[in-house]
């Protein structure tokens, strides 16, 4: 028997081999490539299905990002071959010819190294314009990069100003085309020796720099330097992340004659979600050197408290006839464009005659009120004094001083109200008063009678009795339903699906119109897109990310669904698909048809099923 076994064994060895010699095979799907495109780059380990992911930290020239890995195993005349492949993308950052590897993987103790690759980058015919370095605007090589498409702009109104001086600053994101969302807000560094607002909320328009349109998001924000001396401001960094199309590299089949004139090419049932790759971006804008000048001591007010910019003063007062002792509210606008931050309460040149109180203090565009309540205390006071208001004006680099004219009041004495209260004698009065007992034989006299009562009149016999019986049955027995209802609806998953579908769809309808409405198409798109996609999902109880074109065939054929219907599913999936991702808007017109076949398909739909 033993023999036998052995016999068997060897025999079937060939049939039953293993491929264990591993080796390191790296490829990419394409060499030539055009500024904009993604190349897919293949580290292949065979003769193993565990292969630790290869650390690729920086490429030159390139970004990477890492995809994830796909294992492969095969039996062939009874061999069994394994490989697993480590994908990453790789998106040209620059125009030229480059060379990426060799690539070295440390596995088991063994180093196993690739042959370098020739990748060739060429432009895509949008132009190479540059933006002139004297302008500090961004500057490029004499290749055209990605970065000539994309990139950051800070500006400064002025490059010399003075200590707490407010100068407005610019963060401008060019793009040409290319797609990009998820931009975020700009973030400076170098930013110790300047205070730094908020920035607002940006505006966006197009803009020619040297014969080229770019798109500009314009981010706005004010600074001033907080001490004097040359400083770098910046650079300023802002995150977005660049929408790029994949090249669509799948085998031909016969469709692909050009007898059929190339119509089935698109492959409009592949996955939309697969049609394009997503690079995060950080750009960085250069710096810019800033000299901040300290305020001169030369012509300085006594009375300067260290306000600058270009102001103008206001002051009123109400009531302006008052007795001693009644308090009058002084109002001071100190108007214009500056630092407010350093503006102080303008002082009263005399206060005799006067309590002062503290002000209460508002800011509100471009004017800081001071509210101060002033009490006379004697009624020979005739005026309020002027006001003095001291500033810095950096527009003329010189000293200011703003005087209010004289208020004049009218201050009476205040009546005596010290009146002496005079107590009266007290009157001696006995009152003997008995406590009065009403008797028991003196009956009130009714004015109007009680309400009389029908002999034989029972509850039973009104009809409010029969009616209130009936309605409360009417409840017990939608209680009932609501009961059962509610039980269905956490035991049966699916029926709770159906109900979660219809009122995600009758709430994204209502925010759908209104975006249309206000030709807000890059909104409309989106809540187009997740109405719809959330609502199939619930409807058919599968995962939202599951919902793809083919994915939607496949529940079409099943429910036995009308063909029109999966035809506008479709359609309606691609053109969301094609407006999220390359911010091409179709007419509004075209719009409304969209609409229109999404509202016929959730009527359709809700109707069916």
């Amino acid at each position: 028997m033993k023999s036998i076994l052995i016999f068997i064994f060897f025999i079937f060895l060939p049939y039953v081999a293993i491929a264990n010699d591993i080796s390191l095979e790296v490829t990419v799907d394409r060499n030539v490539v055009e500024l904009g495109e993604t190349i897919r780059l293949n580290f292949t380990f065979h003769g193993t299905d565990k292969a630790p992911t290869p650390k690729l930290d920086k490429i030159d020239n390139f970004e990477v990002k890492y995809l994830g890995p796909s294992t492969r195993i095969s039996i062939v005349n009874g061999v069994v071959n394994k490989s697993v492949t480590h994908i990453f993308t790789l998106l040209p950052l620059k125009v030229g010819n480059f060379t990426i590897g060799p690539f070295s993987v440390n596995m088991g103790g063994k180093t196993f190294t690739s042959k370098p690759i020739s990748i060739e980058v060429s432009a895509t015919g949008l132009g190479k314009g540059r933006l002139d370095d004297k302008m500090d605007y961004y500057s490029s090589q004499n290749t055209e990069e990605l970065m000539d498409r994309i990139f950051l702009v800070m500006s400064l109104d002025k490059r010399r100003i003075y200590l707490n001086e407010v100068v407005p600053l610019s963060v401008k994101l060019y793009v040409n085309n290319l797609a990009v969302r998820d931009i975020q807000f700009p973030e400076l560094e170098k930013t110790t020796n300047f205070s730094i607002d908020k920035f607002e909320q940006p505006r966006q328009y197009r803009e020619e720099l040297n014969g080229i349109i770019y798109d500009v998001i314009e981010f706005t924000t004010n600074i001033f330097g907080i001490r004097s001396g040359e400083f770098k401001l910046g650079p300023a960094k802002l995150k977005c992340n660049l929408v790029v199309k994949k090249i669509n590299r799948r085998r031909k089949n016969i469709f692909d004659d050009d007898l059929w004139g190339g119509f089935f090419r698109d492959d409009i049932f592949e996955d939309f979600f697969g049609h394009y790759d997503i690079y995060p971006l950080e750009l960085k804008s250069t710096e810019l050197p800033v000299t901040v000048l300290g305020l001169p001591q030369e012509g300085k007010p006594n009375d300067f408290e260290g306000a600058v910019g270009e102001f103008k003063l206001e002051v009123e007062a109400v009531p302006l006839t008052v007795k001693v002792g009644d308090p009058i509210t002084l109002k001071i606008k100190v108007i214009g464009y500056g630092n407010f931050d350093t503006v102080k309460l303008p002082k009263i040149q005399s206060t005799e005659g006067f309590k002062i109180y503290e002000p209460q203090v508002t800011y509100k565009d471009n004017v800081k009120i001071f509210e101060q309540v002033i009490i006379p205390i004697y009624d020979k006071v005739t005026h309020i004094p002027p006001i003095n208001f001291s500033f810095f004006n950096p527009s003329i680099g010189q000293y200011e001083t703003l005087n209010s004219n004289p208020i004049p009041i009218k201050v009476e004495k205040s009546e005596d109200t010290s009146a002496k209260l005079i107590e009266s004698p007290k009157l001696q009065v006995d009152l003997v008063s008995k406590k009065e007992e009403l008797g028991k034989d003196i009956v009130y006299i009714k004015r109007t009678p009680d309400k009389f009562k029908k002999i034989d009149d029972y509850l039973y016999k009104h009809f409010s009795f029969w009616f209130f019986n009936l309605l409360s049955f009417i409840i017990f027995l939608f209680i009932i339903f609501l009961y059962r209802r509610h039980l269905k609806i956490i035991k049966d998953v699916q029926y709770q699906s159906q109900l979660l579908a219809s009122k995600k769809v009758k709430r994204g309808l209502v925010e759908i119109n209104e975006l249309l409405r206000d030709n807000n198409k890059e909104g409309f798109f989106d809540a187009l897109f997740k109405t719809l996609r959330d609502y199939l999902a619930y409807k058919f109880s599968v995962p939202v990310g599951s919902i793809t074109v083919d994915s939607i065939e496949e529940i079409v054929k099943s429910k036995n669904f009308n063909k029109n219907i999966d035809n506008k599913i479709k359609n309606i999936l691609s053109e969301c698909d094609m407006a999220r991702y390359t911010r091409i808007y179709p007419e509004r017109k075209r719009c409304e048809d969209i609409l229109r076949d999404f509202k016929e398909v959730i009527y359709y739909l809700e109707k069916k099923t």
